[in-house]
């Protein structure tokens, strides 16, 4: 799919057409950049795992265990994670770190912006490391 582009902000579609937790693929200025949705906010990824460039957005988007005691086991999925459809190394969401430290590697995310009812991706001024 390709995105349109008014100024520095990627029109990907509007609300309605982003199914929960099912990344939709755009190619965006070159770069293959893939948008989900996690209830009402939007998170968009480059498509590529920062591990051994992995389409990462074929992987699952889901909570996460925590940290916890021994012999106990915590599931959250108050900050949603992607888990690479290769290794399942999982990367948070909001800002591309790993979960539990994995890796120093982070993964490429974008700003999102919803704007009456329509989609956008900001490349410029945006999280991108």
């Amino acid at each position: 799919m390709t995105a349109t582009a008014t100024a520095e902000r990627h029109c990907v579609g509007s609300v309605d057409e982003f199914e929960e937790n099912r990344f939709r693929v755009f190619e965006i200025a070159g770069r293959p950049i893939g948008v989900v949705r996690r209830g009402e906010e939007f998170f968009a990824v480059r498509n590529r795992c920062p591990h051994q460039g992995a389409e990462i957005c074929g992987g699952r988007v889901s909570g996460t265990m925590l940290a916890s005691d021994p012999g106990e086991f915590l599931y959250s999925d108050a900050e949603p994670v992607l888990a690479c459809p290769w290794h399942r190394w999982e990367f948070r969401l909001a800002d591309g770190c790993s979960v539990g430290a994995v890796t120093g590697k982070r993964l490429v995310t974008y700003e999102v912006e919803v704007d009456d009812g329509e989609v956008y991706v900001k490349l410029r001024g945006g999280r991108t490391r």
